[in-house]
């Protein structure tokens, strides 16, 4: 039969991260252990930490790249503001 109240220790573990928390009750920790085991042997990692550095190197380039793009697209956009500024004062003095 299950149970059916909630320790603190579990209603902690929700608050922190549902997901985890369902898991555990769907599957049990020995299962998600063996499960990750799994998931680090098919990319060829050996624990947790690489492949916390491993997702976290590629999540920053990832981010440097938008931010690159983004300085890029801005300075794209004050150039092209210069521009109409300038195309702007020029043909008040053509039309006079």
């Amino acid at each position: 039969m299950a149970k059916e109240t909630l320790s603190a220790h579990e209603l902690n573990k929700y608050t922190y991260c549902p997901y985890q928390w369902y898991y555990e009750k769907v599957y049990g920790r020995a299962e998600l252990r063996r499960m990750r085991k799994e998931y680090l042997e098919e990319l060829g990692l050996e624990d947790s930490t690489t492949v916390n550095f491993v997702r976290g190197e590629a999540f920053h380039r990832k981010l440097y790249r938008q931010y690159r793009l983004r300085r890029l697209l801005g300075k794209i956009a004050l150039l092209a503001l210069l521009v109409l500024i300038l195309i702007f004062w020029v043909m008040q003095y053509v039309h006079v």
